[in-house]
């Protein structure tokens, strides 16, 4: 099960590192060529004021940070754009986890708008996209899933159901005590760390190690 997951989840750092690097580098050597101008969605959305988005400025006479970093890095337009779309396509659908997608999409939102404090502002803004966009995919499973899978946690043998989802950002999906959670897949050194706001899963071969709230869970997989 993990062998899948390596190799997606280094296709994907891998590709993240590169437009990182890339767009750095065509910075100091040649100057990249900028889209005409920040979308009136985008300049909307963060509460430009009404002169500056009828005035529609080329990305060259943008000084706002987070505007900057829409015109130095695209793929957050097309990124924030398949997030509105998919808004708007599940708004009528029923997911099996019983989301409540406007009370999730302000939650999202205000951990998007804390990148303003990160220090690499158009990478924060970028992982930030890629884990709604892998939220929505799997809360309404638009994509394929491994699981889910028993596992037994603890002296006391408590029940935990892992689902494994092939998402932008691979993601899991944690069911214990009548709770789901879900978190997101980043580097480590051995086995395979999801992390988010509020889980941490650290998964092994037929085990893994689940951070929920103050505790502290070890747990093996069942045999299916």
């Amino acid at each position: 099960m993990n062998a899948w997951k390596f190799c997606l989840a280094a296709i994907l750092f891998s590709g993240i590192q590169t437009v990182s690097v890339a767009s750095t580098d065509s910075g100091e050597k040649n100057a990249p060529t900028k889209p005409s101008m920040v979308t009136p969605e985008v300049m909307a959305k963060y509460a430009i004021t009404k002169q500056t988005l009828d005035k529609k400025p080329n990305c060259n006479d943008v000084t706002v940070p987070l505007l900057q970093a829409y015109c130095e890095r695209p793929i957050l337009n097309t990124l924030d754009g398949q997030i509105r779309k998919l808004m708007v396509e599940l708004a009528t659908k029923q997911s099996s986890y019983h989301v409540d997608l406007q009370k999730d999409q302000q939650s999202w939102l205000s951990r998007h708008d804390a990148c303003m404090k990160d220090k690499d502002l158009k990478m924060c803004l970028e992982l930030s996209y890629m884990e709604r966009l892998s939220q929505l995919q799997a809360q309404f499973e638009l994509v394929p899933k491994e699981g889910p899978i028993h596992y037994q946690c603890g002296t006391d043998k408590q029940d935990a159901w892992l689902t494994f989802y092939a998402t932008p950002l691979p993601a899991v999906f944690v069911k214990y005590h009548d709770q789901v959670r879900e978190a997101f897949m980043g580097p480590l050194s051995r086995g395979v760390k999801y992390a988010s706001h509020e889980l941490t899963v650290i998964e092994r071969k037929k085990a893994a190690t689940i951070s929920w709230d103050d505790k502290t869970l070890d747990c093996q997989q069942l045999s299916n």
